[in-house]
């Protein structure tokens, strides 16, 4: 069973690109925010060197590749863990993600869905080459994205700026419904969500506003990950555990600014202990794990959460079953992909609390 859990982002940029902070300034953040694990993804750039433990948090690097060719822009890729400039590739995803593969990285599509905010010169930058194979996953949850949805008249904006957790609320309905279908379709589809901090000044009239601090960001929407043993204290092992453990999936997706989510737990048991590709000493499957239903075709998914909660458990993008309350125990007869939505009530309305990747459920062979 799982025994160390880790807040991280993978999705933030530095004055070596489009964000205002220094990799030091950026680091110091990310402590004073609480996060464990960060990934320096300044576009289009690879900065050497900057790799290392810093007191209790791990800083990696990786790129957000895109064609800068390309009018208007889209189409984002996050190449976490690469050692090297992935430009020359910018300009075919399908080339790049199988690079990204072969450096031993982990690739993610980033804001596949945006929405534009035309009357401060933001358009959309989606994804749009859904035919391509082989990446790790998706960002299902981009904090700037979904702020910059909200941005539709300048009153609004204002409001938003100074107070955005009363307008934050969840993912994209059309990304979840996207990463379902993918899932649905039989492709193991790991979920990731982020800040996309950049901490850039914006002024509007009088008013001057940072949108957002590092460390404001990174006490958001972040990624928790899962592990049977701790981070090593050798930066190329504990680079290859953050990896591994992000391509298994194991792994959820939080808004820890409502609520610390640390010890949230999903899990599958059959009654025959069948689990798939998998040599544990106790066949319980985790996020990102495959089980079988086993000879008597049932099994047990477990649900529990650190407070009160609307729990929702889904079946290839369906709810199944919903629970108010800290757990929820659900027995499934069917395969399927079945993954946990939780909700809070913060400030007034009901709000996006964790997403976690899911447990696919095979049927008995």
């Amino acid at each position: 069973m799982i025994k160390y859990e880790y807040t991280a982002n993978f999705h933030q940029h530095t004055v070596y690109s489009d964000g205002t902070g220094t990799h030091s300034e950026v680091i110091r953040a990310g402590r004073e925010a609480g996060l464990q694990v960060m990934v320096f993804t300044d576009h289009n750039i690879f900065v050497p060197d900057k790799e290392g433990w810093h007191g209790d948090l791990l800083a990696l690097m990786g790129i957000e590749v895109n064609d800068t060719q390309q009018h208007p822009e889209h189409s984002h890729f996050l190449a976490l863990g690469v050692d090297r400039d992935l430009n020359e590739y910018a300009a075919d995803p399908q080339a790049l993600i199988n690079k990204v593969n072969q450096l031993g990285g982990a690739g993610f599509i980033a804001h596949p869905f945006e929405h534009a905010a035309p009357r401060f010169g933001e358009g959309e930058i989606p994804w749009k080459h859904w035919d391509v194979q082989g990446y790790t996953g998706l960002e299902i949850w981009n904090y700037m994205s979904e702020f910059k949805s909200f941005l539709t008249g300048k009153p609004r904006a204002a409001y938003a700026a100074f107070f955005p957790d009363r307008f934050i609320t969840a993912p994209f309905p059309e990304t979840l419904a996207k990463w379902d279908e993918l899932t649905r379709a039989g492709r193991k589809i790991v979920a990731i969500g982020g800040a996309d901090a950049h901490a850039q000044t914006y002024s509007m009239g009088p008013i001057t506003r940072k949108i957002f601090p590092y460390r404001y960001l990174f006490s958001a929407v972040r990624t928790h990950l899962l592990l049977d043993e701790p981070l090593s204290r050798d930066v190329p092992t504990a680079k290859k555990q953050v990896l591994d453990t992000l391509r298994a999936g194991h792994c959820f997706v939080a808004y820890d600014l409502i609520g610390d989510t640390t010890g949230f737990s999903f899990t599958a048991q059959n009654a025959d202990d069948q689990m798939i590709f998998s040599d544990a000493a106790t066949a319980v499957a985790i996020q990102g794990d495959e089980i079988t239903l086993g000879k008597l075709n049932m099994l047990t998914l477990s649900i529990t959460v650190p407070a009160r909660a609307e729990i929702r458990l889904l079946r290839d993008g369906e709810i199944v079953a919903t629970e108010r309350g800290q757990s929820l125990q659900f027995v499934v007869s069917k395969p399927g992909v079945y993954r946990v939505e939780c909700y809070k009530v913060h400030k007034t309305k009901w709000r996006g609390w964790i997403f976690s990747n899911p447990i696919y459920v095979r049927a008995a062979a």
